[in-house]
């Protein structure tokens, strides 16, 4: 029986694939300590039955290259068809790994949590204030009240970005002048078990920025991120992102979240274009007076920035998450 290796090269398009021979009694080659049968093996029987079908011998006759046969094989949508194959072999690879175990424990108690919020503010229980008696003690960039009312009507909610953004303000947070969801659960005493209080103020003191990929690591699953303001370096784990060698030419506006070691990015997910104008223009006015205080600024900057923009830059990461 064959099992088949991901092997990392120096892009992702060159990826290539291994075909190494596993003997059904022999140890899983993804690390998990189970014998090949009780493993793997019968998550990717169906694979390598398919494969058959894509056989070189099968075609030697009527192609003359390798190249030649894999550029015709598009049609039959076969480029798709082996990179969900190399995927789905990375995400088994990866789901052994004890960082990535640990990541997808607290990505499901955040998702269960953020639920309940959305659910608590759908229901009334939440109602954003202004605190107008700080605004001049931190020195907020908003010093007419009007402006500091909340802003949901702004927000195209017809939009997943738009959404987001909403959810973001609502539940984070985004000004030391306005009340958030995860204050209202952390003073209400909400939860009760203390890897949840945990993590609630790890949601509380969680970062929202304009972030540039330094690097990524492909085979364990982490991204190297640099706040562009500030130049805070930061090492989060994403499974997909950390996929994909195309990031050199965007900026990426969201939150990370850091618990029990784990740095990760959730909610709102904005991208510019490094070359983009307006983005160029609100990097050097950001940086001559940087203050954190004034981050909902520059949220509401760059949301409505991207929400008007028709050439907005949307990056689809051809992995699995």
């Amino acid at each position: 029986m064959q099992y088949i290796e991901i092997l990392e090269c120096k892009s992702y398009h060159e990826r290539t694939m291994k075909i190494m021979k596993i003997g059904r009694n022999d140890l899983c080659p993804c690390g998990s300590g189970k014998k090949y049968k009780k493993c793997c093996y019968p998550k990717i029987f169906e694979i390598e039955r398919n494969l058959v079908s894509y056989n070189k011998d099968d075609y030697e006759d009527e192609y003359e290259d390798e190249d030649e046969l894999f550029g015709s094989l598009k049609n039959f949508n076969d480029q798709e068809f082996m990179l969900d194959l190399m995927n789905n072999l990375r995400k088994m690879t990866l789901n052994g790994k004890s960082h990535i175990k640990k990541y997808y424990k607290i990505r499901k108690m955040h998702s269960d949590i953020a639920s309940t919020m959305v659910k608590y503010y759908e229901d009334g229980k939440f109602k954003q204030k202004v605190d107008n008696s700080n605004v001049y003690k931190h020195e907020h960039p908003f010093k007419d009240k009007k402006k500091l009312t909340f802003i949901d009507s702004s927000f195209d909610l017809n939009t997943r970005e738009g959404v987001q953004a909403l959810y973001d303000i609502l539940i984070y947070k985004i000004s030391p002048n306005i009340n958030c969801i995860t204050e209202d659960f952390i003073q209400s005493h909400r939860y009760r078990k203390p890897e949840k209080v945990e993590f609630l103020h790890s949601m509380l003191n969680s970062t929202i920025g304009l972030f540039e990929i330094i690097k990524t690591d492909f085979d364990e699953g982490y991204v190297y991120l640099k706040e562009i303001l500030t130049g805070v370096e930061y090492k989060i784990v994403d499974v997909a992102l950390s996929g994909s060698q195309i990031h050199d030419n965007f900026y990426m506006y969201t939150r990370l979240i850091t618990y029990n070691d784990i740095c990760f990015n959730t909610g709102l997910s904005l991208t510019f274009d490094k070359k983009d104008s307006f983005i160029k223009a609100h990097i050097k006015n950001n940086k001559k007076d940087y203050k954190p205080e004034g981050e909902l600024l520059r949220f509401i900057e760059l949301y409505n920035y991207f929400s008007k923009n028709p050439n907005k830059l949307k990056i689809h990461v051809n992995t699995i998450k």
